[in-house]
């Protein structure tokens, strides 16, 4: 259980510090990717920096995960949860008022479900 542990946060330390990155360094790209209607990455100006100050806290979450022994990680991997199910709650309302493509909130709901199912499964070991 150890060993598995180990090998799930530093995977998910080291997707949460790439895609933090990227979002980082290409926000407006990384939002269309993502599904946000084309002209609001061209023309909003705050859009940007939201999803810079996003990327940087992935990218802390990130770095906590891979420098964090195994009793504080599980704290951190809850604290990401938490957030993760804040920004998957503000996708969804995205979508019900139709700024965002439904690939986007089926993307949330993955990404919140695989971080559940990772969590109970740890918790119950």
């Amino acid at each position: 259980m150890s060993e598995e542990w180990d090998v799930s946060r530093k995977g998910v330390g080291t997707l949460s510090i790439w895609l933090g990155t990227a979002a980082l360094v290409a926000p407006r790209a990384i939002t269309r990717w993502l599904g946000v209607r084309e002209p609001a990455p061209r023309g909003d100006r705050a859009l940007p920096l939201l999803v810079r100050l996003v990327a940087a806290r992935n990218i802390a979450m990130g770095a906590a995960l891979l420098v964090s022994p195994a009793p504080q990680a599980r704290r951190t991997t809850e604290v990401t949860l938490l957030l993760t199910a804040l920004d998957a709650a503000a996708v969804l309302v995205a979508r019900r008022g139709g700024d965002v493509a439904p690939r986007s909130a089926a993307l949330s709901l993955a990404v919140l479900g695989t971080a559940a199912a990772g969590a109970v499964r740890w918790h119950r070991r």
